[in-house]
């Protein structure tokens, strides 16, 4: 994504760092120094940030050890947000590179479970659907390298088109609470592919 406009979009640079930290992990709890760490952005503006954000809902405080912590709101309303920066992810970019070296191999992907939740820690493992005719075997290989670059196992589930399609109409329990779960797509569209054919 477009780093300068985004920036611009969220007030600066800085601003859209620690925003992109905090949304990438919603489910984590970050005190000052810690965002401001893991954003590379000053201790002092973080801290300002974090309160002001919190007294406008984008975050929710809590106190540890009489140290505030925060975390992004479960309000539906962010849920946009989250998915937008989850969509600027390290996660979603190395994966899209390892896809695009498959080409039209694959027709759809999307990363499911906890990581498209947003609950995932830093040693979760990243489930991934692909709906392709690559034997599954082949394409969890073709996804190990991304998994050494992240430092998290990659979990492929392979589905043939049609297959996924057979899938979804029979009411496939995985299939539908696939669906109805969190996603952040990579490619095609999952949803679609299920109503073609």
């Amino acid at each position: 994504m477009n780093t300068q406009m985004l920036s611009e979009l969220f007030g600066g640079a800085e601003r859209y760092k620690a925003l992109k930290c905090l949304f990438e992990s919603p489910s984590r709890d970050f005190g000052a120094r810690d965002l401001a760490s893991a954003a590379g952005i000053d201790p002092g503006n973080a801290s300002r940030w974090l309160r002001r954000w919190a007294q406008y809902g984008l975050l929710e405080k809590k106190e540890i050890l009489n140290r505030p912590r925060y975390s992004v709101s479960p309000d539906p309303a962010l849920a946009h947000l989250k998915l937008f920066f989850q969509q600027d992810s390290e996660v979603v970019r190395v994966l899209r590179e390892q896809l695009s070296e498959l080409g039209d191999r694959v027709i759809a992907a999307a990363i499911f479970g906890s990581t498209a939740r947003g609950t995932d820690g830093a040693d979760s493992d990243i489930d991934l659907l692909l709906v392709t005719k690559i034997p599954r075997v082949q394409a969890q290989a073709s996804f190990k390298p991304a998994g050494r670059q992240l430092k998290r196992p990659v979990n492929v589930t392979t589905f043939e088109p049609d297959r996924w399609r057979e899938a979804v109409a029979s009411g496939n329990p995985f299939a539908l609470e696939l669906l109805g779960d969190a996603l952040i797509a990579l490619k095609g569209d999952l949803n679609g592919i299920a109503q073609t054919g």
